[in-house]
């Protein structure tokens, strides 16, 4: 069986799929997500969640809950479910890394979803995935349709543009017509599908972006330029508590902060030439305007994490291998 299905002429290829969540302080979400997975038909074959150095009882929920060996019923509990217990906050990418391992080191597994832990799938999800993988042919990196929660009537993500000259990416809010899977220019790590032999090709997240923002859109840049496609694929569908987990930590001020200098970060990382040089001095000009335009508007804090982040992104050496 290989990364992308093991076709066998005359017949379908198969798809077994492993699930990646990260739980950080938000066990009531994580649950949620984990409890559509159980509905899912078919189910995954191998699921980790990897608690991200939680500093409540989280870890406890989510085991008191599989406790009561709910997850896959046809299956033995203990060859289908991992928790892994990180003894620090690793970061989006770090946290989800170590997931990743964990499901590389399972030869069965031919695509890898890493899902939000406030996000949740259709019970069709992996079926529709699959339908999306076989006419896409090839590894990729994949992403499916995205509605907000609980207004599952507003779509979130349905493919997405890149505007290097702002270093943004702006999410598309129509679905297609057409089912057929078509490319795009970013996969949110909300819910993006990525094969073995792709993890094999261009490795996993980068760990320089922390806590979070930005690993997504670097993983898809690198997968292009190895010639991965990139593809949105409208059919399969997942839903997005938007900002849940900011929410219950706390902690918005400071994801501003790591935003922003995270943003610049990805430029130089990224980006080439002009391309670079253009980026770099809309972000250098427009970040102070936006500190006085929010200490106006009298929020002097977000404003300061706004122009202290983008700063930081420009001296910060740390900016990862390529």
């Amino acid at each position: 069986m290989t990364s992308s299905g093991g076709q066998t002429p005359g017949r379908r290829p198969v798809y077994s799929f492993g699930v990646v969540i990260l739980n950080w302080n938000n066990a009531d979400d994580t649950i949620s997500c984990l409890e559509a997975l159980q509905r899912a038909e078919p189910r995954p074959e191998h699921v980790i969640v990897v608690d991200n150095g939680s500093e409540d009882d989280s870890a406890a929920a989510i085991e008191a809950w599989l406790s009561h060996d709910r997850w896959l019923l046809r299956q033995p509990f203990e060859k289908s479910f991992g928790l892994i217990r990180a003894n620090e906050n690793l970061g989006f990418a770090g946290g989800t890394n170590r997931g990743v391992d964990w499901l590389m080191s399972k030869p069965s597994i031919t695509h890898i979803l890493l899902l939000n832990n406030d996000a949740t799938v259709t019970r069709s999800f992996f079926h529709d995935m699959a339908g999306a993988l076989e006419q896409i042919g090839e590894d990729a990196v994949v992403g499916p349709t995205i509605y907000e929660d609980p207004d599952r009537s507003r779509l979130w993500y349905a493919g997405a543009m890149e505007i290097p000259s702002r270093a943004l990416v702006q999410h598309k809010f129509s679905k297609p017509e057409s089912p057929v899977p078509c490319p795009t220019d970013f996969v949110s790590g909300c819910a993006m599908v990525i094969s073995r032999g792709v993890v094999d090709n261009i490795g996993k997240l980068a760990e320089c972006y922390f806590p979070a923002y930005f690993e997504d859109g670097d993983f898809c840049q690198r997968a292009r330029k190895a010639g991965i496609p990139v593809m949105y694929a409208p059919v399969p569908t997942a839903y997005h508590k938007v900002g849940s987990t900011v929410r219950a930590a706390n902690i918005e001020t400071l994801l501003v902060h790591a935003k922003n200098r995270l943003r610049v970060v990805y430029v130089r990382r990224n980006y080439t030439g002009m391309r670079k040089a253009i980026a770099l001095s809309y972000l250098a000009l427009t970040k102070p305007a936006k500190f006085v335009a929010e200490s106006i508007a009298g929020n002097p804090r977000r404003g300061w994490a706004i122009l202290s982040g983008a700063s930081a992104g420009f001296f910060t050496r740390d900016i990862g291998k390529r």
